[in-house]
């Protein structure tokens, strides 16, 4: 007998882990004709074959079962979302946005894509859609971003923050076109003051606010010794020589932009991060590359500065008042965000949470 107030995401883990119904059937010991019913909601399972079956999809049981279970959500999807794929929720100005997490992604999914629902997709939410509503998306390059939405994660359950990796050029993208809630941005290179005025131009009929988050150095990484004697970055014209480059638009490309006059002389391998040029680096497919100063000491390589600057948040004013933009704000404050950055090589917190609002008043 169905039981309508019984829901299950057995069929759609399943599909995720890649598996068939005979397989999952297989391997908590159940015919597959036992396990269709399941799936189908037309039988509930003993609490012996939910705990087999949330053994077998690596997952809680209450991940797979619940009596007040979500609905699936109608979501605009961002760049990489597909069918099938984990993704990380929030609901940014009254709209539910999915934003992609890679197989490999560490961080825990809100939901899988069920469906396609051109222009948009369903999602299948793993928890509380009520809680997700409340989570902040805050896209930037900047690892420090990972550890002050981690930090919100140990507080009250009520309000978090995730980060949605991106250069600052993409990070501005998301945030006009309503995909996260805050964007970071490091494009104002050698200007307090530079932030500002771009976002003011920027976003003309909207009060937002320009939140520091940190100052940190931007340079050259080399492998330890400098074998190439790699020392300015009119080297980077040598012939031959492999630069990691990131994105146009990215701070890191900007920069580099700058200083070798846009004239294309650097040519080498494409970057997707900070993290991802000293990854090409210290494996040999790369030379040097642009990068910030904290993921050289990570990587264990040489680092040459070539600039000093700031990182910025950006936030439009009338999204304060969101549970998790308020805890976000909070902890840039606290006394544990700011120990555990000092802690970090390359980030200078002396001003963060130093705020100016512009645009429309």
């Amino acid at each position: 007998m169905s039981n309508p107030a019984l829901w299950n995401t057995v069929s759609t883990r399943r599909r995720a882990a890649g598996l068939s119904q005979r397989a999952l059937a297989e391997a908590v010991g159940v015919s597959r004709q036992a396990l269709v019913a399941v799936e189908s909601g037309r039988s509930v399972p003993s609490t012996a074959l939910a705990l087999r079956l949330a053994r077998a999809l690596a997952c809680a049981v209450d991940d797979l079962f619940g009596l007040t279970g979500p609905t699936a959500l109608e979501a605009v999807p961002a760049r990489g979302v597909g069918v099938g794929g984990r993704v990380s929720l929030g609901r940014v100005d009254g709209v539910w946005v999915a934003h992609p997490l890679g197989v490999g992604a560490p961080r825990t999914a809100d939901g899988l894509v069920e469906r396609s629902a051109s222009p948009n997709v369903e999602v299948a939410p793993f928890g509380d859609p009520r809680e997700l509503a409340d989570n902040a998306l805050v896209a930037g390059c900047a690892p420090l971003l990972g550890v002050l939405a981690a930090g919100l994660w140990r507080g009250p359950t009520n309000g978090r923050a995730t980060w949605i990796p991106a250069d600052s050029g993409r990070a501005l993208a998301l945030l006009e076109s309503g995909h996260v809630h805050v964007a970071g941005l490091h494009l104002a290179h050698g200007a307090d003051d530079g932030h500002a005025d771009m976002v003011a131009a920027r976003f003309p009929d909207r009060p937002v606010r320009v939140i520091h988050l940190t100052r940190w150095r931007q340079g050259l990484l080399v492998l330890r010794g400098n074998p190439l004697g790699i020392r300015q970055v009119d080297d980077l014209r040598r012939p031959g020589l492999r630069v990691a480059l990131r994105a146009p638009g990215s701070g890191a490309r900007v920069l580099l932009d700058r200083l070798l006059g846009g004239d294309g002389s650097a040519q080498g391998p494409l970057a997707a991060d900070h993290a991802d040029v000293a990854q090409l680096v210290r494996l040999g497919l790369a030379d040097t590359g642009v990068a910030i100063e904290s993921v050289a000491a990570a990587a264990g390589l040489d680092f040459i500065p070539l600039s000093e600057e700031r990182f910025d948040l950006v936030l439009p004013e009338d999204r304060c008042a969101h549970v998790g933009i308020a805890r976000l704000l909070d902890a840039l404050h606290s006394a544990a965000f700011r120990r555990e950055a000092r802690a970090l090589p390359g980030y200078d917190v002396a001003a963060c949470g130093q705020a100016v609002t512009v645009g429309a008043c």
